[in-house]
């Protein structure tokens, strides 16, 4: 992703979601990228609250899996927060949330969007989680501009653009 960040992605979860939430994580990891993930961090002898710590600090993107077992989870909360004070409008630094089941999400976290992962949704909503975590091909463009090529005409400042539907478009 960027070159600030050792990880694309922390997952953020209670030990009893770890199958799904470990699911999860193997997808994004196919998909190129780089995966936070208790079980492929933690060694034995770490001190965990400093190597979560420290995985947050290096991730751009915290992916908190709420459900009915995260809320009573002291780790999930620590990390929310942590995150957030990080960030606290969530632009340079993401939360994004990954709802597991239909817990209710209260007091701050109730303004983010989540996603929605129920089994029956999970499919659909991938491309949202992932979308989530890949920034815009050419920044300083508009979204729907992915490509832009700049060429200098013969005895012209005149140069071409190239959009997303390959039409051309004069730019003086």
């Amino acid at each position: 992703m960027t070159g600030e960040f050792e990880y694309d992605v922390f997952l953020s979860h209670s030990s009893q979601d770890k199958a799904v939430v470990r699911d999860v994580a193997e997808r994004l990891q196919t998909d190129g990228l780089k995966v936070w993930f208790d079980e492929w961090v933690l060694k034995p002898g770490d001190n965990i609250p400093a190597k979560i710590e420290a995985g947050v600090e290096h991730s751009r993107v915290l992916v908190l899996c709420l459900s009915a077992h995260a809320f009573g989870s002291d780790w999930a909360s620590l990390e929310a927060g942590t995150f957030r004070f990080r960030d606290p409008l969530n632009k340079d630094r993401r939360l994004i949330q990954l709802r597991l089941d239909n817990a209710p999400i209260k007091g701050s976290l109730a303004q983010f969007l989540y996603i929605n992962w129920s089994p029956a949704d999970r499919e659909q909503e991938y491309p949202k989680l992932l979308g989530a975590y890949r920034p815009p091909a050419t920044p300083n463009y508009p979204e729907n501009v992915r490509n832009r090529f700049l060429t200098e005409m013969a005895g012209s400042a005149r140069l071409w653009a190239w959009e997303d539907r390959n039409e051309q478009t004069m730019v003086d």
